[in-house]
């Protein structure tokens, strides 16, 4: 009913369209946004959203762990074999060896003439000897061999780039690569790498 007490104006489809009417339903709508962020006196009312700290631009923000420089690899004799015991076990002239310092135990790299890697030889700590001994046969998947001979033990495999082997001393894990696909060369080598720890 046009007029009635307690109901707001009539309004037809027409006169929503007029600019008039549009401009004040959109500044009610403003006012209302505008005041529901104050509180009754007026004020701004208090955030509840805590924004990220920002730090100046070029800056990087604080990280809860230090980064970790990459080990440093140098031309330098290896601590478990030298060059000459391992030309003697692979059977290949070595020109090269690398030393890569790793805590607490350096890894070591054996190059032919061509630049090529003849023999790596890797040694970390893990927790425990059981997780040595597990990551030991992990690496080497499920179709290596047994090593019985060498630490606590460990599996070996030959691939196609060569002979992969990993065994434990305690919570030590040794892995020997060499690019000969003979897994024998590989034990001779884990054996001198575990004597030395």
């Amino acid at each position: 009913m046009p007029g009635s007490v307690g109901r707001g104006p009539d309004i037809t489809d027409g006169q929503l369209a007029s600019a008039s009417v549009r401009i004040g339903i959109v500044l009610g709508l403003v006012t209302g946004l505008l005041l529901a962020g104050c509180d009754a006196a007026g004020q701004p009312a208090p955030s509840t959203t805590t924004l990220p700290r920002r730090t100046p631009a070029g800056t990087p923000a604080p990280s809860a762990t230090p980064a970790r420089t990459p080990p440093v690899t140098v031309d330098a004799p290896c601590p478990y074999a030298d060059a000459a015991a391992v030309m003697d076990i692979v059977g290949q002239h070595v020109a090269r060896t690398t030393v890569t310092k790793t805590t607490p135990h350096p890894g070591c790299s054996f190059y032919r003439p061509n630049a090529e890697k003849a023999a790596q030889i890797s040694v970390s700590v893990l927790p425990s000897a059981e997780a040595a001994r597990t990551e030991a046969i992990r690496l080497t998947g499920p179709t290596a061999n047994p090593v019985d001979s060498v630490g606590d033990g460990g599996t070996v495999a030959v691939t196609a780039d060569g002979a992969l082997l990993a065994v434990s001393k305690g919570p030590a894990l040794v892995v020997v690569r060499i690019n000969q696909r003979i897994s024998l060369e590989a034990i001779e080598l884990a054996k001198l790498v575990v004597a030395k720890l």
